[in-house]
């Protein structure tokens, strides 16, 4: 999708503080649901919309609202009808439901209870206008980290040590970089900022190893005013809410999730493994660093292809439910796992790691339900966005199931379209075009006469004074512990109801 771009942050912070300033204007009202602008604004801006005019901006606007009024025409047939107790809906709600419990979780638990000083906030800015020009030496081992060190001890200058190939795991360097506050390991960061000039480091440890740096220069920023200023502290607050938010984060699972106990079948997780190795082989003969092996809905089908009875078999049990194998890939196919450079190994690794991620979130979010998030206002006011554009989907696929093609229109349609070769000579594609043409004109008069029968408000000055962006942009939104989901509920195009409507009188866009 490139062609789609993201919203420049600074062009959304204006539309959200509309949006947050008049949180409850109401753009239309239909029956007993209310369109409001920070809804509008958020659907707007937050997903691509197919054809949106970057030219005529008002028609795009105008357009967009006519299909969120589709959109909620359908909510109100579904409420009449009890539709939207269905059990696929409630499904679907459901899962919408548990991701923002735990991101709630997280907003609670975490987000709200971090603190910056303001020691913190000086030490922040005075660092990071300061660029520091380092050499360092790595070694794979703490004995040869010590050794390296007794070196510079004894005189030899660090920038001199030369090592020779017989040894390349256990010694790296001398190499040099720029550390530049913010970007370095916090660990190595403290240390490199409390060097003077020429001082040699004592051997810190890392992930994957042991270092030695030594401070060669740097370059300090002189800040122009007080806006440049405002900016820098805003950036020095960002990375310590980040660093932060994961110690913090890091203790509340360490204490939330030490006692949990939950049963994984190995035996089958082995063999999913092997089913993505010999998939991964067939789909990348020939593999290098770039090599991306994504495990998506198309992975998933290989497996259910090849599994068959297996996928239903229950694959892991937590003490309040069981994920089927189905299920739980499935879950794992919409977090955009990718191995680089397939391997076994990789793929082992990764796929473990993906589980232990989503059993750990599973057991979060129940703890959000404990604590009564669920029922939080920020929840509901989320939810209820999603339950609707659900409840609006299952009233489409009532109509849609009453769709039905007879042979005398499909070659009505094939004469209609007889320059399309592939509508003429392919019955299933003609048979899908048909269908497409049948359900979206069915629709539209569904929603057409839910209008005539519903009592519909337009309230024009608060629409005229809607400011939207001419942006096309898919935004996602990073969940607290964890995984990702659409910012909001796609809005489909939806306007050819207002052929059928009958209410001349009520104006709208």
């Amino acid at each position: 999708m490139s062609q789609l771009k993201l919203v420049p942050l600074l062009l959304l912070a204006s539309l959200f503080a509309e949006a947050q300033s008049s949180r409850d204007v109401p753009l239309v009202t239909i029956g007993n649901i209310t369109i409001t602008r920070q809804e509008f604004i958020n659907r707007y801006e937050l997903t691509p919309a197919i054809n949106r005019r970057n030219g005529d901006r008002e028609t795009s606007k105008a357009e967009f609202l006519l299909s969120m009024i589709a959109e909620k025409l359908l909510v109100v047939k579904a409420q009449q009808e009890g539709w939207n107790n269905d059990t696929v809906l409630y499904t679907a709600v459901k899962e919408i439901e548990q991701l923002l419990v735990r991101d709630e979780l997280f907003r609670k638990e975490i987000q709200e209870k971090i603190t910056i000083t303001e020691t913190e906030r000086r030490l922040g800015l005075k660092r990071s206008l300061s660029d520091m020009k380092v050499y360092f030496l790595f070694a794979k081992t703490k004995e040869g980290a010590e050794f390296l060190s007794s070196q510079i001890q004894k005189g030899k200058l660090l920038e001199t040590f030369l090592f020779t190939i017989e040894s390349p795991e256990e010694f790296d360097g001398p190499d040099s970089a720029i550390a530049r506050w913010g970007d370095v390991d916090e660990r190595m960061e403290n240390v490199i900022y409390n060097l003077k000039l020429n001082e040699t480091s004592q051997p810190v440890q890392l992930e994957d190893g042991w270092y030695i740096v030594k401070l060669m220069g740097k370059t300090v920023t002189v800040l122009a005013g007080e806006k440049e200023r405002k900016g820098q502290l805003e950036k020095v607050e960002s990375v310590f809410r980040k660093r932060k938010e994961q110690k913090r984060m890091t203790e509340f699972m360490n204490t939330t999730l030490k006692d949990i106990k939950t049963d994984v079948q190995s035996r089958i997780l082995k063999s999913v493994i092997v089913h993505l190795w010999d998939i991964a082989q067939q789909r990348f003969p020939i593999r290098n660093d770039t090599t991306l092996f994504f495990f998506d809905k198309g992975t998933v089908e290989i497996l259910r292809a090849r599994l068959k009875d297996t996928m239903r078999s229950t694959f892991v049990t937590f003490p309040h439910t069981s994920w089927t194998l189905e299920r739980t890939l499935e879950k794992i196919s919409t977090t955009n796992l990718a191995t680089v450079n397939p391997t076994l190994k990789k793929i082992r690794l990764d796929m473990e790691q993906r589980l232990r991620d989503m059993i750990d979130q599973e057991y979060l979010v129940q703890v959000g339900y404990r604590k009564g998030l669920d029922q939080s206002a920020t929840v509901q006011n989320d939810l209820n966005v999603w339950r609707e554009t659900y409840s609006a989907q299952i009233v489409k696929n009532h109509i849609e199931d009453t769709i039905v093609v007879s042979q005398n229109e499909l070659e009505e349609l094939k004469r209609v379209f007889h320059n399309d070769t592939t509508i003429v000579n392919d019955n299933a594609v003609a048979r899908a075009k048909l269908m497409q043409m049948k359900s979206t004109d069915a629709i539209d008069r569904y929603i057409g006469t839910v209008a005539n029968n519903s009592e519909i408000t337009f309230f024009e000055k608060n629409f005229t004074e809607t400011l939207v962006s001419g942006t096309n942009s898919m935004v996602y939104r990073y969940l607290g512990f964890g995984g990702r989901m659409f910012a909001v509920p796609f809005v489909s195009p939806q306007t050819g109801w207002i052929r059928y409507w009958n209410k001349k009188d009520v104006k709208l866009p």
